[in-house]
Order: C-alpha cells, then structure tokens, then sequence
C-alpha cells in the first residue's frame, strides 16, 4: 500500500485508527510441509542454523546470486530461482529470508514463478518461539482501547512527521503484515543507528555504550564516523562466542584505541542478578525465560558508564535496559538509539517510557528494514539538537 508522502498529527491518527478497526487475519506458520528458503545471505545463513537447531530440515535454497560453491552453510543445495524444480512449486513452503527489500516485490515474483506457499522466514520462526530465541516475528494482535490510546500519545509526541509514517508502518507490517510506503518516509538500510541528526550531534569526546555489541560491528561503524576521536566505547555482550570475537575486534584495534575501550561481558536489563539466557545463536541470543544456561545481568546504574551517546540493542530486553538506567540517563542525557521491533514494547512502551520520563528531548522514529525489523527509536537532548 502506498500511503500518502507523509501524515500529520491529525492524519496519522486516521490512520491508526484505520489499523484499529479491522482484525488482523493473519497467524504464525508452523512448517507443514517440505521447506525451501529463499535468500542465501546474512538472514538465510541464520535461519538455516535455527532450523537445524528445531530439527526442521530445509530441502533446499533459491537466490538470484547464489554462493560460489553453490551451498549455503556449506552442505544445503542453492538454485537459482528458474533451476528450482517446478514439481515443488505446489507441495513446498517458501520461507522468504531476505529484510534489506521490500517484501511485496519478492511475493509477487515467487507467485509469479508458480510457487504457491509463501510466507516471511519471521513468520515461520514465530511459530517455534518458545523454542528458539529468535523474536523477530511476532504478532501485534488486535489493537485494544489503551493501546490506540497511548500509540496516539505516541504519535503525536513524534518531533517530526517523518517518524509517524515510520511509526505507522511499522504497526501496519505487525497488526496486519501489510507493506505501507511512505514516499516521504523512505526505508534506509544503511545508516542505522546513524543517521544524520544523530551525526550531527556526535562530537570529538563521546563515550559511546554499544549495549549488545555483538562481534563489534556498530562500534567499527562508530569509529569509522567520529573519525577515531571518542573518549571511550563500553561494549556490553552477554553471549560468550560474541564476546570472544568482540575481544578479538578490540585486540585487532591500534593500542591507544583498544586502551580506551571496554568489554564487558553481562546482560544489560533492569536489576543485578543471574537470568537464563539462550547461549550461542549468534546474533539471536538473548535473555530468555527456560533457558538451559544462565548469565550474570547487571543495571546501566550498577556500571561506571558515563555514556553520552548509548545504543542498545538487546533483543527485545530495551525497555528493561532502559528502566534500570534511568538514573544514569538523567544525569548523562546521551544521545540514544534504541531498537524496538523484537517484542510488542516497541508499539507503544518504549517509547511512551521515554517520553515521558526524559525531559527536554527530541525523539526521532526510522525503520533500517523491511518485514516488520529495523525499527529504531532516536532520542536526541535539545542542548545538543
């Protein structure tokens, strides 16, 4: 759906209440059948490891640009969509493991080529969510009274008419798993995390908190920006195998760089204690209740964490990040970037939380990916606007 170039207030709020006055007819897909996956990169690469890890076997791959050698993970067939044997375009489920595009286009063409059960690789690991930590499908629901309430809040406490439409489509892809585009609004999947008002406001001494730094990729970018000039990064990772690259990153670093840097290896979250956290699955760990094994968790105002510019990415734990380091987010006022798009918090609570308790900010709404992902929340303090 394309939608108007972007609303204001008043029409952003007809919009949601659009969103509000149909149920959603949509559910998660468990795999009933045999399964192909469509994307051979970063996302496939993952979702071919979280199936291995259900025991869910993957008859094989489709991208336009297959790997060289012809194998995802080195053992699983990659065709180019016109090799795919035609026989299986009406038996086999086609798991679309590709967010860094639209998703509409990719349907339509796999339709178009005879495949005839397609659904978001998301929606499928959704259905297996309490075995697996990958969150990144859920289903909103139906909005209720509150939450049409306090999403308008929302909205309009937005500080520009951008972050609506970002906003909107955002819960248009989770209420309904409808593709709204704002022309106005565009999908940028290249700076997030660092998009211009924040680099505009990033000076030559930040001390930058990269709160689930994972091997160290945002803190590369981070330097990269700032030119090296930083007074110190502090990189929280919870996941051993992460912290074990992330170490190796900081070690591959220039010495005077690498000295002003931290690693610290806990889970970021609202209080000090042990949690159960589901170990080694790469960029998907997290925090999860049940898990086998358990890790120490610690509050931002428990650190020695003097952060002027914080992003935290934490697998659906922000919220709770966020309220454990109220203290310190008074006193320091960072810049903040913030995903939220792993779990229903990021319709309205997190940012509803910070709106309502840091004062004299701008808070800025972008999505960095299609499918419902990409979702970051921008907070910038009016001294540094």
């Amino acid at each position: 759906m394309t939608a108007p170039d972007l609303p204001d207030r008043e029409g952003a709020l007809a919009l949601l209440d659009g969103l509000c006055g149909r149920a959603p007819t949509l559910s998660a897909q468990p795999v009933d059948r045999p399964l192909v996956l469509y994307g051979a990169g970063k996302l496939g690469r993952l979702a071919a490891e979280l199936l291995a890890f259900l025991d869910i076997p993957v008859a094989y791959a489709i991208d336009r640009s297959p790997p060289a050698d012809g194998l995802l993970l080195g053992r699983i067939r990659v065709y180019r969509p016109e090799e795919a044997p035609p026989a299986h375009h009406a038996s086999h489920l086609v798991a679309v493991c590709v967010v860094l595009a639209p998703y509409a286009p990719i349907e339509s063409f796999l339709h178009g080529l005879g495949w005839r059960h397609v659904r978001p690789f998301y929606d499928i690991a959704e259905a297996y969510a309490g075995r697996v930590p990958l969150n990144n499908g859920w289903f909103a629901g139906a909005l209720d009274v509150e939450d049409r309430a306090r999403i308008g809040q929302v909205l309009a406490g937005w500080h520009d008419d951008t972050s609506r439409a970002a906003h909107l489509q955002f819960l248009a892809w989770r209420v309904h798993r409808e593709e709204w585009v704002f022309p106005g609004a565009p999908v940028t999947t290249e700076d997030r995390y660092f998009i211009p008002p924040i680099l505009r406001a990033l000076g030559a001494e930040e001390s930058f908190l990269d709160a689930g730094a994972w091997h160290g990729v945002v803190s590369q970018r981070f330097l990269t920006e700032t030119g090296g000039r930083f007074r110190e990064i502090v990189a929280v990772e919870a996941d051993r195998a992460n912290a074990e690259r992330l170490r190796a990153w900081v070690a591959g670093l220039s010495g005077e760089q690498a000295a002003r840097m931290r690693v610290l290896e806990c889970a970021l979250t609202e209080t000090d204690g042990e949690l159960p956290f589901a170990q080694g699955h790469d960029l998907a760990s997290r925090l999860m209740p049940g898990a086998a094994e358990r890790v120490h968790a610690c509050a931002l105002d428990s650190l020695d964490v003097a952060s002027t510019f914080a992003k935290i990415h934490l697998e659906g734990g922000e919220l709770a990040a966020l309220r454990g380091g109220l203290r310190t987010l008074l006193k320091h006022r960072p810049v903040l970037a913030i995903t939220v798009y792993h779990n229903r918090d990021g319709l309205w609570r997190t940012p509803a939380w910070l709106m309502e308790h840091l004062p004299d900010y701008r808070f800025l709404f972008r999505v960095h990916a299609w499918c419902g992902t990409g979702a970051v929340l921008y907070a910038l303090p009016n001294e540094r606007s």
